[in-house]
């Protein structure tokens, strides 16, 4: 900057005035913090019974034409599923979505298991550990280890955001549809 100043308007200006007119003009941002990094699961958890690796996740969806975020809860055992839209991808969303999933299902979750996404580290992280509950992380970049959250996704996506002909008006209605008059094979139909 100093270099370019010099050049074109032919000035000497000094790094520090530089420096305290970016500050005034509030062009410096403060750096990101680094979180900390954890420790991911060596082994797939075997969940045996309903609250165990519970699986939450978020998807990106465009329900009025800008980007939203849809935090979703899903109990592998039960085939459960919860979810909350909010406006930002926040650890404050993913207690408020983890509360009232807990109320939704009915039942204690004993323990959770998330990407490594920055929403579910830090204060959610930290809040968790609060109430003793275990928090496993999968490993970076295997999606599959949280196959069950993401294959709601998709029949999300197939059900009702993809298709024009869907027989719910909102996605609460699907929901409903889901989680109690959906037959879901793999709990024997």
């Amino acid at each position: 900057m100093k270099l370019k100043i010099k050049r074109r308007l032919g000035l000497d200006v000094s790094t520090t005035i530089i420096y305290r007119y970016f500050k005034k003009k509030k062009l410096i941002r403060r750096p990101q913090r680094k979180l900390p990094w954890y420790e991911p699961m060596k082994r797939a958890l075997i969940v045996k019974k309903q609250g165990e690796g519970i699986q939450l996740d978020v998807k990106y969806v465009y329900p009025k034409g800008r980007r939203e975020y849809q935090f979703s809860v899903f109990d592998p055992f039960t085939k459960m599923y919860y979810f909350k839209v909010f406006s930002t991808k926040e650890s404050r969303n993913a207690i408020i979505v983890f509360k009232k999933a807990q109320r939704y299902f009915g039942f204690k979750i004993l323990s959770v298991q998330t990407d490594n996404g920055g929403e579910f580290r830090g204060v959610f992280h930290r809040w968790l550990t609060k109430l003793k509950l275990p928090h496993y992380f999968i490993p970076k970049r295997s999606p599959w280890w949280n196959a069950n959250v993401e294959r709601i996704h998709k029949t999300i996506d197939d059900e009702f955001y993809l298709n024009p002909y869907r027989a719910w008006d909102n996605i609460h209605q699907w929901l409903y549809y889901y989680n109690f008059e959906r037959i879901h094979l793999s709990l024997g139909g």
